[in-house]
């Protein structure tokens, strides 16, 4: 930013285009277009507060392990709002068992400096991505065992258990939430210039460099993401994140 003239640009910018977002779901009977107007306002409130804050905690290893946790409890409250529509602490599970693999082994490449200005980033990026695979494959598990509870039903049946007749009917379903983060990985660099590569390349690395981490980046989701919707759809069939059907 270079003077009140930039930010009041970015506020013009941000304003329009939620109101356009919000104009465009309504009249498309998509919704009432206050789930863009209040997600536009939350990211910049969220991020006035992280801009003001982010500078103290990139200097303080303890500050930031702190924020990395708020980071993720706040992940695991909002994929089981989205899940349950209430807190539950089991989505801490799969967005952790995401995160640390993916995290770790970003880290012992040594591409990835073991910095909090580093580390900080990189687990925002696995963490939210973690957490969308969470959302998308507990409320797919759900819709699933909702609509063909007659399939559940026959498979309890013939003898299944209560564990394995919903897996019967939600495998197949849990499998569509890892679908964005393949497409996203075959189509890097042709459909899309990632975040990680642009953040590299404006911050003077070499385009190889920034291809590099871009790469790690993608790799480290591809794993997460599997996790997080094994682990996520474990727990659902067993009924640790809501009840398995309609009836129980």
């Amino acid at each position: 930013m270079h003077g009140w003239r930039d930010e009041v640009a970015v506020l013009i910018f941000v304003i329009c285009g939620a109101l356009l977002a919000a104009a465009i779901v309504r009249w498309g009977r998509l919704g009432s277009g206050l789930g863009q107007l209040t997600a536009a306002a939350r990211a910049t409130v969220q991020l006035a507060v992280v801009g003001l804050v982010i500078g103290a905690v990139l200097h303080s290893w303890p500050l930031s392990l702190l924020f990395c946790a708020l980071m993720l409890g706040v992940a695991a409250f909002t994929s089981a709002h989205r899940i349950l529509g209430r807190w539950s602490p089991w989505t801490l599970l799969p967005i952790c068992a995401g995160v640390v693999p993916g995290v770790l082994g970003m880290l012992a490449t040594g591409l990835v400096p073991v910095r909090p200005i580093a580390v900080i980033p990189v687990l925002g990026i696995v963490g939210g991505n973690s957490m969308t695979a969470t959302s998308l494959t507990g409320k797919r598990i759900h819709d699933a065992l909702s609509t063909r509870y007659g399939e559940y039903e026959a498979g309890l049946s013939i003898g299944l258990s209560d564990r394995d007749a919903a897996d019967v009917v939600a495998r197949d379903d849990a499998a569509l939430a890892l679908i964005p983060g393949l497409d996203q990985t075959r189509t890097v660099g042709i459909v899309t210039l990632p975040g990680a590569f642009v953040g590299a390349l404006l911050g003077g690395a070499s385009a190889w460099e920034a291809a590099a981490v871009q790469l790690l980046v993608l790799i480290a989701l591809l794993v997460a993401q599997a996790i997080a919707v094994l682990v996520t759809t474990e727990l659902t069939i067993r009924g640790m994140l809501g009840a398995i059907g309609r009836s129980r």
